[in-house]
């Protein structure tokens, strides 16, 4: 990791579920478990993080442009830092990361340092198909699931030209344990790693991990739900991955 980082030797932090707009002088010591480009009206050309604490509480960030170029040299994935001096905003939006009622917003005077793991695991909670055929999950919400693929498409490019990776599409159907299955397609470059990395279980008892996708309602009944990839957040675990998976 660059050494532009001072280790902190300050050791009380907040917990993310205490985070309040009417309140300043937050300082949250963090996991990045996801870090991704943003290409919305708000942040165009901005940098997302999604975060978790030493509790499991989990909450997005956002870094706007023209922070972005600073912040992305030395923010990782699965690295741990602290960070103070932040907005804390309104969790809105019509996809949402997390269930937590705000985001994190990086100003030019956030400071963030490198800082020591902790212990928290990072368990992925996993959605149950049943509350996705009750209608009970809230379709806002990114989702994770865990089962089997049992059939598969073959991997396509909607363009003439192979080389745009937002064209490819893979289709795939998932299993549970109680054999409900749900039918998925994955978009662009998650359709490729979909691919390369389910070809060869397709049908055996490797589990793998849908983290952070989409669930869209097509028409009325359980039989019309489908699970999409949703650019930038979308990510597939395959069993040793996923050795932390606890279901909801």
């Amino acid at each position: 990791m660059s050494s532009r980082f001072t280790s902190s030797s300050i050791e009380r932090y907040n917990d993310f579920s205490r985070l309040n707009p009417a309140i300043v002088g937050w300082h949250v010591h963090v996991k990045v478990l996801r870090r991704f480009h943003t290409d919305d009206y708000i942040s165009k050309g901005g940098l997302g993080l999604l975060l978790v604490d030493d509790k499991g509480n989990q909450i997005e960030a956002l870094i706007c442009s023209p922070l972005t170029s600073h912040y992305s040299t030395f923010i990782e994935e699965d690295e741990f830092y602290t960070i103070m001096n932040f907005r804390v905003v309104e969790n809105s939006g019509f996809t949402k990361l997390t269930r937590s009622d705000f985001k994190i917003m990086f100003y030019d005077g956030t400071i963030v340092k490198e800082a020591s793991s902790f212990s928290q695991d990072d368990y992925i909670v996993a959605t149950p198909f049943g509350a996705i055929f009750n209608g009970y999950h809230d379709t806002s919400y990114l989702i994770t699931l865990v089962g089997r693929v049992v059939e598969s498409s073959d991997l396509t490019n909607v363009t003439d030209e192979p080389s745009v990776i937002g064209g490819y599409r893979y289709s795939f159907t998932i299993e549970d344990q109680e054999k409900k299955t749900l039918k998925c397609c994955a978009y662009g470059g998650v359709a490729i790693e979909c691919h390369d990395r389910f070809k060869n279980v397709i049908g055996t008892d490797v589990t793998c991990v849908l983290r952070w996708w989409k669930v869209y309602q097509l028409l009325d009944g359980w039989r019309h739900v489908r699970i999409y990839s949703h650019p930038p957040y979308s990510k597939i675990l395959v069993q040793s991955d996923a050795d932390n998976v606890e279901h909801s």
